[in-house]
């Protein structure tokens, strides 16, 4: 039998278990009791309408600013996670690229219809 196999040399191999005297032991800390965690998926992100925002520049710049800088202030307040300021920022970041579209377009058919009625006179 070889010398590795031998359960006694297995028990001189063992280090002795130390025993700490009652003094020694740190007093516990209080424990309180566990509280339950409520796990609430996320709200997904909302839009920011950039891209309209940029498209409404080429209708009506005055009205596409401000969408513009609503569209940035709603991207920023996604990344924060703040979803009530998100919500109003993309809701005003839409409505003026809308009106910025519409004020735009009701220029370049009015100014297209007044042309039409100069040459014919």
């Amino acid at each position: 039998m070889a010398a590795e196999t031998d359960p006694k040399d297995r028990e001189s191999k063992i280090a002795p278990v130390q025993v700490i005297p009652l003094q020694q032991v740190h007093p516990m800390q209080k424990v309180y009791p566990m509280q339950p965690v409520i796990l609430m998926p996320l709200n997904p992100p909302e839009n920011d309408y950039l891209f309209l925002s940029i498209t409404s520049f080429f209708f009506f710049i005055l009205l596409a600013i401000p969408a513009l800088l609503f569209s940035f202030k709603n991207r920023e307040a996604n990344i924060l996670g703040d979803q009530r300021k998100a919500q109003r920022n993309s809701r005003l970041a839409l409505g003026f690229s809308i009106s910025s579209i519409l004020v735009g377009s009701t220029l370049i058919i009015s100014s297209i219809v007044v042309r039409a009625m100069k040459q014919q006179e």
